[in-house]
């Protein structure tokens, strides 16, 4: 085992589908799935984030994938901690006599109890301070902003568990709101849609794919269509069924109004003064789900803004954090 005096610090993005990983000096060194397999017992881990991802709808019964973190919140930390050890020691294998500084990216709308647990899970796993920061805040960091400025920023966060609102200013969240939908959302939409119009029954992998081959708001987009395989509901032979991007509208569309409307709700208690800047400005679009095909254009023709949106969303957050890692004093300008 491999001894070292000092940890390399890093930032970790705890996504309700993903967890990222930037460490100190080198950039984005991991991205895999939030998820863990446990044995009968539910005391044994056998697998954590890629190889547990392969096992979902394959393993036995007495084997069990789980998701220690929903929406952005730790259900349970026994196994959180058991996750954030693994990609700890991913970051730092061996031991290290000086632990690890750690920036750990955290819903805007998460309580003091939800953030005393994700403190205590990453104490426990090995760190010796903890920054947590605001997922939307870090994306806006990630994404080149500038939300040390005093201006108003209007950032939609889409992630796979959770669709945050926020309005930005001098480094501090004026107003936000959070809906417990996203990406996976979507995914048990196409499920229940499938096996309703095509009496079709599908794993969430299989969903997953169909997301992101087909979902679109796009009316060019409407013939477009793939072979899905599944388990014929009747029957329960494997069965081969045509699907379009026209049969998935009644998934995305109604989340898509859905977003809006919290939109005008944040907007509703934004002060004149920065309200005037995100008309000028429009909105800053980010978060693994904001790269479904027409969803930016549709937002954006129902409010009337421009948008901005970087080359991969998926990694704004896990960027602005590393950003904060290499230089705090830029995040805490303006704080308490």
């Amino acid at each position: 085992m491999s001894l070292r005096m000092v940890a390399t610090d890093f930032a970790i993005d705890l996504g309700t589908s993903n967890i990222l990983v930037y460490k100190k000096n080198e950039g984005i060194i991991l991205n895999e799935p939030s998820l863990i397999v446990l044995d009968e017992n539910n005391t044994k881990v056998l697998a954590i984030g890629n190889e547990a991802k392969e096992m979902i709808g394959k393993t036995p019964s007495n084997i069990h994938v789980v998701k220690p973190i929903v929406n952005g919140v730790i259900t349970d930390f026994n196994l959180t901690e058991a996750l954030l050890s693994h990609f700890y020691n991913e970051v730092n294998p061996g031991m290290a006599f000086l632990q690890p500084k750690v920036v750990i990216c955290v819903p805007s709308g998460i309580t003091d109890i939800e953030s005393r647990a994700i403190i205590d899970a990453a104490l426990h796993a090995g760190s010796r301070d903890i920054i947590l920061v605001d997922e939307s805040l870090a994306a806006a960091f990630g994404m080149g902003l500038t939300p040390e400025d005093p201006k108003g920023l209007l950032l939609i966060n889409l992630g796979a568990g959770t669709t945050e609102v926020a309005v930005i200013s001098l480094n501090g969240i004026v107003t936000s709101k959070t809906l417990n939908k996203g990406g996976d959302y979507i995914d048990e939409a196409i499920i229940d849609l499938i096996r309703e119009n095509k009496k079709l029954d599908i794993g969430k992998n299989t969903a997953e794919n169909i997301k992101v081959d087909l979902l679109s708001l796009k009316v060019k987009d409407a013939e477009k269509a793939i072979d899905v395989d599944g388990r014929d509901l009747l029957t329960a032979a494997p069965k081969t069924v045509n699907v379009s991007s026209k049969d998935l509208v009644d998934c995305i569309l109604p989340f898509a109004d859905d977003v809006v409307s919290m939109i005008y709700e944040v907007l509703e208690k934004v002060p004149p003064e920065l309200t005037a800047d995100i008309k000028r400005d429009g909105f800053a679009l980010t978060g693994a789900f904001s790269k479904a095909s027409g969803l930016r254009e549709y937002i954006e023709n129902k409010l009337g803004l421009s948008s901005f949106m970087s080359e991969d969303p998926a990694t704004d957050a896990i960027l602005g954090a590393g950003k904060i890692l290499e230089d705090p004093d830029r995040f805490y300008k303006y704080r308490k």
